[in-house]
C-alpha cells in the first residue's frame, strides 16, 4: 500500500493543513474574511488589460470632469504639505 503524502501548507490563524495553495488560499478567504495583497494588485492589472479605464477601478467613473481637476489639486496640495513637513523632519 502506497503512503499518504504530508500535508505541506499550514493556515496561519487555525492551523489546518492544505496540500494545495489555492486550496490554502480559499480558506483563508472564505473563513477568515483575508485576500492575498497579491491577488488584488493582479486584477487591478487584468482589469487595464482587458480595456477598462483606471477610473472605473478608482470608484472616480462618475465624476465630472471639474470634480476630477478638483480631486487632482486637492491631492498636489496635500502632497507639498507632506513634502515641507519630511523636509522640515529631516532637517
Amino acid at each position: 500500500m502506497a503512503r499518504k503524502k504530508a500535508a505541506k501548507l499550514r493556515c496561519s490563524k487555525c492551523g489546518k493543513t492544505f496540500k494545495m495553495a489555492m486550496h490554502l488560499g480559499r480558506h483563508m478567504k472564505t473563513i477568515h474574511g483575508q485576500a492575498k495583497r497579491l491577488k488584488a494588485k493582479k486584477g487591478r492589472k487584468a482589469a487595464a488589460r482587458r480595456g477598462r479605464p483606471a477610473a472605473s477601478i478608482a470608484g472616480l467613473q462618475n465624476l465630472s470632469l471639474d470634480q476630477l481637476v478638483g480631486l487632482i489639486a486637492a491631492a498636489k496640495a496635500e502632497a507639498g504639505r507632506r513634502m515641507t513637513e519630511l523636509q522640515k523632519a529631516i532637517k
